[in-house]
């Protein structure tokens, strides 16, 4: 499979405002789109080319959160996430620790929370540890400090 081929399909479920107005039957074609996506190419191909897009298009908090929350829309959250600490912590490089400036809707920690325990990260599992906060989760902040250092190294 050639990775341009996921290219128009993830522009058009991701660029695009996440709480944009939408009809019932709009919103409902959107959710389609993703599940026939899922369907058509495979978790282990929509994935890799969703992170692309957000690696290449989104470049502020606003954009990041945009993203997140489409993700969330479609339900990918409930899908097996490769390396989540890293998928988190770019987010997080992009958007910061400042979840009630950045973050206002906190759909970070919803994500973190929803993809972690999935992953086999109990720590992440609010019924069994209520005060986890995935801004204070080492393995976010390591993956978070990994990107900075990337960018730094790609200004320097």
């Amino acid at each position: 499979m050639n990775d341009t081929d996921l290219t128009k399909p993830i522009e058009h479920l991701f660029d695009r405002p996440w709480d944009e107005d939408l009809s019932e039957e709009a919103e409902d074609a959107l959710d389609q789109a993703a599940d026939a996506l899922v369907s058509e190419y495979g978790w282990e191909n929509v994935f890799p080319a969703a992170v692309a897009f957000l690696h290449t298009r989104c470049q502020t908090p606003e954009q990041a959160v945009n993203f997140a929350c489409n993700y969330w829309n479609y339900g990918w959250y409930e899908l097996p996430v490769p390396d989540p600490h890293r998928f988190l912590g770019y987010l997080y490089y992009l958007i910061g620790f400042d979840a009630v400036r950045n973050d206002p809707i906190d759909i970070l920690d919803s994500l973190a929370t929803a993809i972690l325990p999935k992953a086999g990260f109990r720590e992440a599992d609010l019924f069994l540890n209520p005060r986890y906060m995935p801004e204070t989760d080492p393995k976010i902040i390591r993956a978070v400090e990994e990107f900075r250092k990337e960018d730094s190294s790609k200004k320097a």
